[in-house]
């Protein structure tokens, strides 16, 4: 099986003639799908065993925990 990946090209101008106001993003865009992902999955993992449905943002270990103990009615 033969894998085609893109090509992709990396540039050191740090001004372009097509942004007249010198504004340039910080690439928030290609990575805004991974949170809500990263999410799902904790959601996931502790639906079945847990039925826990729902977690607040940000998913720390003591919100998780927390959901875990008053899931088990501890």
């Amino acid at each position: 099986m033969t894998v085609v990946t893109p090509k992709f090209g990396m540039s050191a101008s740090t001004s372009r003639r097509e942004d007249m106001a010198f504004i340039k993003g910080a690439g928030e865009a290609g990575t805004i799908g991974s949170t809500p992902a990263a999410l799902d999955a904790v959601t996931d993992a502790l639906c079945r065993p847990y039925g826990i449905r729902h977690i607040d943002m940000p998913a720390t270990p003591a919100r998780i925990w927390a959901a875990i103990k008053e899931a088990k009615g501890a």
